[in-house]
């Protein structure tokens, strides 16, 4: 997974740039991990899930959540965990779900929020 960190001058934020099917894993992070704090009690659970302490760790955010296994980590908007039925999209409205919904492997995981934690220790 290839991403790159910025930081915005006008809010002080961190912002983060991830590839087109990665993209809510983006919105994600820059909504719910701009505090150092947030982002080593992440770390804390991906190192339970590492030792097998528990099998996933599932954490709901403000407009996303995150699940996570030993295999894999995905972000779901909470808009796609509602109980409504699905809807097909069609055409370009495909490109939609890349903004609320991603997944990724385990390791791709970690590094992500490994190097997001320097970052905002070093901005």
């Amino acid at each position: 997974m290839e991403f790159e960190f910025r930081k915005d001058f006008i809010s002080g934020e961190a912002t983060v740039k991830l590839s087109m099917d990665h993209e809510a894993f983006a919105t994600w992070l820059e909504q719910e991990g701009q505090s150092i704090n947030w982002v080593e009690d992440l770390l804390e659970n991906i190192s339970r899930v590492q030792q097998r302490v528990v099998n996933e760790i599932k954490l709901a955010g403000s407009e996303f959540s995150l699940l996570l296994n030993e295999e894999e980590a995905q972000v779901i908007n909470h808009s796609l965990l509602n109980n409504f039925d699905e809807i097909e999209l069609e055409g370009d409205l495909s490109f939609y779900d890349l903004e609320i919904e991603a997944s990724c492997g385990f390791e791709d995981f970690l590094h992500l929020i490994e190097s997001w934690l320097l970052f905002l220790q070093n901005k």
